[in-house]
């Protein structure tokens, strides 16, 4: 807690209106929280991810980025972040992962778009916290906010039961790796994962310029 009102504007002898107006400015930037009544005061905080990830991933439909970009990007950063995943050994994270394949075989026997939607946004959370590279988590959080602005019915998976089948196994041979400590394997069998939606893009977006509806095409796994 930084204050109550009465203290912040003894403290910084200002004006009541004034600390307001520059308390407001600040609470957009996601570094104070203001509370009301009883208890109630000034309290610092640490921004998320979220409000970064989201003007991020405006300016870059702005900027008329594709879905083939987007793509393009996640695959390096996915590939390191399975490398430095698989090369955290901490026995907790390790249990996650073990923790994580016990639930997502249920889903698995489930096989709804739906549940493997849950599903990849467990994964993709395990993933960025394991790899413990700050960096590259606000990367694919971006990207993927990005992904999760377009038209559920554009999504590349979703109307093909199929697809969602053969990217779950993958990425589950993906999480077994990581799990093992392989980094080897992590990064060929994220690759993998990655080629496959790059050819199911190509795919749509040949049907698409057919049926007039090219760049609408989309792969959102975070969109829930």
């Amino acid at each position: 807690m930084l204050g109550s009102e009465d203290d912040m504007v003894t403290n910084f002898g200002v004006s009541r209106p004034t600390l307001r107006q520059a308390a407001a400015l600040v609470s957009q930037e996601q570094l104070l929280t203001i509370r009301r009544g009883v208890g109630g005061g000034y309290f610092a905080r640490r921004p998320n991810t979220r409000a970064v990830t989201h003007m991020t991933a405006i300016y870059l439909q702005t900027r008329h980025t594709t879905m083939a970009e987007i793509i393009q990007a996640l695959e390096p950063i996915n590939i390191e972040l399975a490398i430095l995943a698989s090369a955290n050994d901490d026995p907790a994270v390790v249990a996650s992962w073990t923790d994580f394949l016990k639930r997502d075989k249920v889903r698995r026997a489930d096989g709804s778009f739906h549940e493997f939607q849950k599903s990849q946004v467990e994964f993709i959370k395990l993933l960025c916290a394991a790899s413990r590279n700050n960096v590259l988590e606000l990367f694919v959080l971006t990207l993927y906010d990005f992904c999760g602005a377009a038209r559920p019915e554009d999504d590349l998976l979703a109307h093909h039961p199929e697809r969602v089948r053969e990217y779950w196994a993958g990425r589950t041979d993906l999480v077994k790796a990581i799990a093992s400590g392989d980094s080897e394997i992590a990064a060929i069998t994220s690759r993998r994962c990655a080629r496959l939606v790059s050819d199911w893009l190509t795919e749509g977006t040949d049907h698409a310029k057919k049926d007039g509806q090219a760049g609408l095409l989309n792969f959102s796994p975070l969109s829930v």
